[in-house]
């Protein structure tokens, strides 16, 4: 009898092991290689686990910039990452129809013009001749440029320009030494939310500058399943934004705080109200991939427009899973 039983220990205790091997082996399945950047629902994403409830382990690294993304992810580093407009430009002119668009993060109005809280400026006409400033060579610079060929009346050289930081907008408007600032979030809102500044005007109807997911085709095509649960997520994300901003500005102050990063709740909250954080897209998404493209070349930044491919199916998956 003493024999038997310990024969059944035995197998209860190899099944037991299999079964952690099993789970295992599941869990290691469903890790991600996610390469966020610092846009203001990552910090969400980071103060609130949305992931766990559709099974992922994902391992969400923060990029300073969309080139080091990009690379991460053509080098195979990552899986899935986020980049601009002309960051999804870049990946394509790189690998062409080994990338794949399954979903954006945000569009609209993520740009803005930031002047001191107590000026009277009410149009950029009014700018004419004065110091502004922006960081030459990205996103605002472009923005920019689009919205002055709408306006007859001015031109980039009607404005005396400084290249400036990020970091050191705030306080360079704070002292005068520059009139306005454009930047993307969440630089102006920060200032907004300290008083410094408030907003001459945003480009969400100049261009919607769509910050797109991508993925790779070969990752998309072995591990459907894990980007449909990957965009579920992100649904829910969207979700908690639009209807309960309040209590998303708290997660993503919270995950500021504990990355070392002084975001108040209220300038996420400004950010969460403001720009258009939707994942689903359709193809007038691509045409305004396809108008960046066309922007950068007359600027002499890239030669050639590129092909774009993208999949909708993943998002209209994900969308039955959050029903």
């Amino acid at each position: 009898m003493k024999k038997k039983n310990l024969i059944n220990l035995f197998f209860i205790c190899m099944s037991l092991i299999m079964l952690f091997s099993i789970s295992t082996a599941i869990a290691q399945e469903t890790v991600i290689r996610y390469g966020g950047q610092y846009y203001p629902e990552e910090f969400l994403l980071k103060g609130y686990d949305f992931f766990s409830e559709f099974g992922l382990n994902v391992k969400h690294t923060i990029f300073s910039s969309g080139t080091e993304n990009n690379e991460a992810l053509v080098s195979g580093n990552i899986d899935i990452n986020v980049g601009s407009d002309s960051k999804s430009v870049a990946l394509f002119n790189a690998i062409g129809s080994k990338a794949l668009i399954i979903g954006t993060v945000q569009r609209g109005d993520r740009y803005s013009t930031i002047i001191r809280k107590d000026s009277k400026y009410t149009d950029w006409s009014e700018l004419k001749g004065k110091i502004v400033g922006t960081r030459f060579g990205t996103g605002a610079e472009l923005v920019l440029r689009k919205y002055f060929l709408t306006r007859p009346d001015l031109s980039w050289d009607d404005f005396e320009w400084v290249n400036i930081k990020t970091e050191d907008m705030i306080a360079t408007l704070d002292k005068g030494q520059i009139e306005a600032f454009t930047v993307w979030a969440p630089t102006g809102e920060i200032a907004e939310a300290q008083g410094v500044g408030k907003s001459l005007i945003s480009y969400g109807d100049v261009s919607l500058v769509p910050v797109c997911i991508h993925t790779t085709r070969e990752f998309a095509e072995n591990n459907k399943d894990l980007i449909v649960r990957f965009l579920a997520a992100h649904l829910k994300k969207e979700d908690m934004i639009k209807n309960n901003p309040s209590l998303a500005a708290e997660y993503a102050n919270k995950a500021a705080k504990d990355m070392g990063i002084n975001i108040d709740a209220s300038a996420f909250e400004i950010m969460f109200k403001r720009i258009n954080f939707q994942i689903d897209f359709n193809e007038s998404i691509i045409e305004e991939l396809k108008n960046t493209a066309e922007f950068l070349i007359s600027q002499g930044k890239i030669k050639e427009i590129p092909e774009f491919f993208w999949d909708t199916s993943y998002i209209e998956e994900a969308k039955r899973l959050v029903k």
